[in-house]
């Protein structure tokens, strides 16, 4: 990443001296969601836009809803295993987890237009829900750095809001600084009069450090949806989704930096180790409609488009963190090797709590199918079909809002907004995916790719998905099971600097791979 981006990076303080938590890469973990749906649904890459008939339409393209006829529920539950390999400075490390989800649920009421003069065929409501964003993930970072230390990014804060003061320092950054000058990791300058010229760090990087960064995530993005479908004359077919997203994301961070030097000439004698544990609770409600439109010119093809607006975002945060600094032979206080400072030492026991709003992008999708056999009579002998999708999204259009706070808000936001349409770009997204159908068995295979949002070409972000799945659909009742692998690419900074001293700071380089096995059961009604 270039300096002049890497500078829009810094942080500025909110009103109340509390540091802002947030940063460029939540608005992309809020944009970035996937079709997700059904078992069949992903099974064929999750290509949902022309082909209809699934409800996954209602979170894709809501004009599928109108190629139903009769009621219909349907469940997904599900299994998920992640492994992340990192290699940070030349060092691999891997972390994995796995669990339980639900990634969807709907409910379908297909309306006859009972009307033989109408041209209207029928008319769809669904209901249901679907995750559109699975957060549940482990990552590890483990590496040498003889460059720069995650304290310098302390330092920085205290620059960059003219801190100039003990006072200034003390309680006015709960989350960061404050934390490590109650701990003597970042000290002051004093001059030969006593007065403070500036705030020092304690870490020297340049004698060797262990850096240590540990993540654990939990939660996603469930979107609840109430879809309209109507059929005109077997020809074109129009919908409309109203959705509600709702986020809950956790994150929990463990980082550490020790002392390389021990035991070298370059030994120092005061700092050992220190740590920093970090809370992050993000809850949000939104709001976005989905319009769609899919027309068929003859049985057999079928072509869809549609756009989803943005998602306007209502989001709070509550954080806490804890700084622990251990120094051999270093006790000015007389109070031992140890200092511990916690946010609610800080706080009088209450956690960081902000309010703020995201706006993400839209997005527009085309699609087309090819059924096969469809001039049969009997849909029972229809032998498949083939789908492809293919989505734009504009992940420069991201937008933070902080308007409940000071001018240091509106700075603050403004800097990351610009930040965002010079580190993000648009990137397409391809869906393709087919079915064979044996008589009341069917066999899938889907393949995804999601382009990277980064400008950057060193910043890799892009994602492939691989899928198949089987199915049996007899006398109104359905069951389906699906296997997806995903493999993905990551750039991760454990922190960022604005005056990185012709030193980039580096980034670990991710792959990352897991897999999905979902089974979908459902009946017609």
């Amino acid at each position: 990443m270039n300096k002049r981006i890497t500078g829009l990076l810094v942080a500025l303080c909110v009103s109340g001296g509390q540091l802002m938590a947030q940063d460029e890469a939540d608005a992309l973990r809020y944009s970035r969601t996937t079709p997700g749906g059904t078992a069949r649904t992903q099974a064929i890459g999750g290509a949902a836009g022309s082909l209809g008939g699934d409800y996954s339409a209602a979170h894709v393209n809501p004009a599928g809803l109108g190629f139903f006829k009769t009621n219909e529920f349907v469940i997904t539950p599900g299994f998920y295993f992640r492994s992340n390999d990192y290699n940070y400075r030349g060092i691999n490390s891997n972390d994995s987890k796995s669990g339980i989800t639900l990634p969807n649920a709907g409910l379908i009421f297909g309306m006859p237009v009972n009307n033989q003069n109408s041209m209207w065929r029928n008319v769809t409501l669904s209901l249901g829900f679907n995750r559109v964003a699975d957060f549940n993930n482990k990552r590890l970072i483990d590496g040498d750095n003889n460059q720069h230390s995650l304290s310098e990014k302390y330092l920085e804060d205290l620059i960059n809001n003219n801190v100039t003061s003990v006072e200034g320092v003390r309680n006015n950054f709960p989350l960061g600084a404050s934390l490590a000058y109650e701990t003597y990791l970042i000290d002051t300058i004093a001059n030969a009069s006593g007065g403070i010229t500036g705030f020092r760090s304690n870490v020297f990087p340049e004698f060797g450090l262990r850096q240590l960064d540990r993540i654990e995530e939990k939660g996603g993005i469930d979107e609840f949806a109430i879809g309209f479908g109507a059929n005109f004359a077997d020809k074109l077919y129009w919908g409309l989704s109203l959705n509600i997203p709702s986020i809950h994301y956790e994150r929990n961070r463990f980082y550490e930096e020790s002392d390389n030097s021990e035991g070298t000439p370059d030994d120092d004698p005061g700092f050992r180790f220190w740590t920093l544990d970090e809370r992050l609770k993000t809850d949000a409600v939104g709001f976005n409609a989905k319009l769609g439109l899919t027309y068929t010119p003859n049985g057999a093809l079928r072509l869809g488009a549609a756009f989803h607006t943005p998602t306007w975002y209502s989001l709070k945060d509550v954080s806490t963190a804890e700084i622990r600094h251990h120094m051999d032979d270093y006790d000015p206080d007389g109070q031992g090797p140890d200092r511990i400072q916690s946010t609610l030492d800080i706080t009088d026991g209450y956690p960081v709590e902000y309010e703020y709003s995201l706006r993400t992008p839209w997005k527009g999708l085309v699609s087309a199918s090819y059924i096969i056999g469809a001039n049969s009579a009997d849909v029972k002998k229809q032998l498949g079909f083939i789908t492809a999708d293919l989505e734009y999204v504009n992940y420069s259009a991201q937008r933070y809002k902080f308007n409940k706070g000071s001018g240091a808000d509106r700075d603050y936001a403004e800097a990351l907004n610009n930040s965002m349409s010079e580190m993000y770009k648009g990137a397409f997204n391809l869906r393709l995916g087919g079915e064979m159908k044996f008589n009341t068995f069917a066999a899938r295979l889907g393949y995804a790719y999601s382009g990277s949002p980064y400008e950057d070409a060193d910043m890799d972000g892009s994602n492939m998905k691989f899928s198949g799945g089987l199915g049996y659909r007899n006398k109104g009742f359905f069951i389906d099971l699906t296997y997806v692998h995903t493999l993905a690419k990551d750039t991760y900074y454990p922190f960022k600097l604005q005056d990185d001293l012709g030193m980039p700071v580096t980034a670990a380089k991710g792959d990352l791979s897991g897999g999905n096995i979902l089974m979908s059961v459902g009946f017609k009604f």
